[in-house]
């Protein structure tokens, strides 16, 4: 039975979000926004879980879930457009961003039934998850694991559908450097000139100080996939898969295989991004993403 293979550490630290110390002088970067919205809590068996809320009270909800090495801030580009319609909970998961950090080995029903009882202290009988790359593996996990909490998945260019076991995503050098970061940012955006020297500094200065560095390693110390393609055919929820076709990390072919091996898998195919459609083209990921949503709420 093939399992399918993680990312390597060194793209995750190249590609953390910019939300701290990016300098007062540095030129604005849309990559560097992060959401204007209060960090909220809810306890998760005695761990503080954080999250952003927005958009109308009685909307479906929509539960976005950020890469490893990432937090929430890095939906900021979507999260405007999402909750004109829908109600938002963007969540930090267990052990990244300002959620607490226990010292345990972080697997993925970890972080789903992290995310299980946020839905039950808000009284949310289920939700839409939206994740992106390994926030993506965790929206297919999430509906495995807790399938009556969870409508429908988006998942954006995740690197734990079929085709990974195929010798893993291409990595950069890794570590956390100004070298490191730069050549993990290039990999993941088709337009180069995103990845400005302001940029490179402030993911380095971010990932210095997230304090994030053993729930990595602890995830990848596991060098097995969450879940095999035979698993993902129990998935029975409507499924968006969005990838980039220049995705030079996970390629487009993994993508549609995934959306295959689900039976209400889709793949929306976005031109001119890489790995991070949610960043690199936010307005047709919204699009995606919400003509996706609103036919499966008419």
């Amino acid at each position: 039975m093939k399992r399918l293979a993680k990312l390597g550490l060194g793209f995750l630290l190249a590609t953390s979000p910019l939300v701290a110390q990016q300098g007062e002088h540095a030129p604005h970067s849309r990559l560097l926004d992060t959401l204007p919205l209060p960090v909220r809590y809810v306890r998760a068996f005695g761990q503080r879980l954080a999250y952003y809320e927005t958009g109308p009270a009685s909307a479906p909800v929509l539960v976005l879930v950020p890469n490893l090495a990432w937090d929430a801030h890095m939906f900021a580009q979507n999260v405007p457009a999402l909750a004109r319609r829908y109600h938002v909970i963007a969540v930090d998961p267990l052990g990244l961003g300002r959620s607490d950090k226990p010292l345990v080995d972080y697997k993925m029903d970890t972080w789903t039934d992290g995310f299980a009882e946020l839905l039950r202290a808000k009284g949310i009988r289920s939700a839409t998850f939206v994740g992106a790359v390994m926030g993506g593996a965790l929206a297919v996990q999430m509906a495995l694991d807790h399938p009556d909490m969870v409508e429908a998945i988006v998942v954006a260019a995740s690197n734990s559908g079929p085709g990974a076991h195929e010798g893993g995503a291409r990595t950069p050098p890794a570590g956390p450097s100004l070298a490191g970061v730069r050549a993990g940012l290039l990999e993941a955006f088709h337009d180069s000139a995103l990845v400005t020297p302001e940029v490179v500094r402030a993911r380095l200065a971010y990932r210095l100080g997230a304090g994030d560095g053993y729930t990595i390693q602890r995830h990848l110390a596991d060098h097995r996939a969450p879940y095999t393609l035979e698993e993902l055919a129990r998935v029975r929820v409507p499924a968006l898969f969005v990838w980039c076709r220049e995705d030079r990390t996970t390629p487009l072919r993994w993508g549609e295989d995934y959306a295959r091996a689900l039976p209400n898998g889709k793949l929306a195919a976005l031109d001119g991004c890489g790995h991070l459609p949610n960043m690199e083209r936010p307005e047709a990921f919204d699009a995606a993403v919400l003509a996706f949503l609103d036919a499966n709420h008419r």
